[in-house]
């Protein structure tokens, strides 16, 4: 069970730019992204959003949800793409300039659902993700209603592959060949 220290270190979901229900392999979920804040720490120039997918009982949904038996490189794999798909939506909303030398936009994680921190893999990580985006280096900055589009369609697009890899694999009919 997630536990109140869990819960009390999520970010605040009050106001969001957009949320979507789906039903995904028998699971119905729920994707909320913020608007862009800023937070001081951060400093002036860094919009940070906060995308979560929440399940039915109000928990964070993690890829063991959706695929229990997943092996550990099939969590590290999984999770590598919907990074790689998170980071393009910044790039494509913002029009981010490429530096090889820093990470533009930076992601971050809520870390193991407390419930699942016993598989110590990338499956029992929580849905609940921070991109902090450093608009200096943006060619199109202020797309805040573009950039939470282009994040809930990362977030689905990954969690429909999850879904997929999830389904056992299906055999041919002999009688059909």
């Amino acid at each position: 069970m997630v536990d109140d220290a869990f819960r009390a270190t999520l970010p605040d979901m009050s106001e969001t730019a957009l949320t979507e229900r789906l039903s995904l392999g028998g699971h119905e979920l729920l994707v909320q992204v913020t608007p862009p804040r800023r937070f001081e720490d951060y400093g002036p120039k860094v919009d940070v959003v906060h995308v979560w997918v929440i399940r039915p009982d109000g928990i964070p949904a993690a890829l063991r949800d959706l695929y229990p038996n997943a092996s550990p490189e099939a969590t590290y794999r999984m999770w590598g793409f919907l990074c790689e798909q998170l980071s393009a939506a910044a790039i494509l909303a913002y029009g981010l300039r490429n530096d090889p030398d820093e990470v533009n936009p930076q992601l971050g994680c809520w870390g193991p659902r407390p419930d699942l921190a016993s598989f110590a893999d990338d499956g029992a990580t929580a849905l609940v993700i921070g991109l902090a985006i450093d608009t200096r280096k943006a060619n199109r900055p202020d797309r805040a209603e573009l950039l939470a589009l282009a994040v809930r369609s990362a977030m689905v697009a990954s969690l429909r592959r999850w879904a997929e890899e999830a389904r056992p694999a299906r055999r041919p009919n002999p009688r059909l060949n």
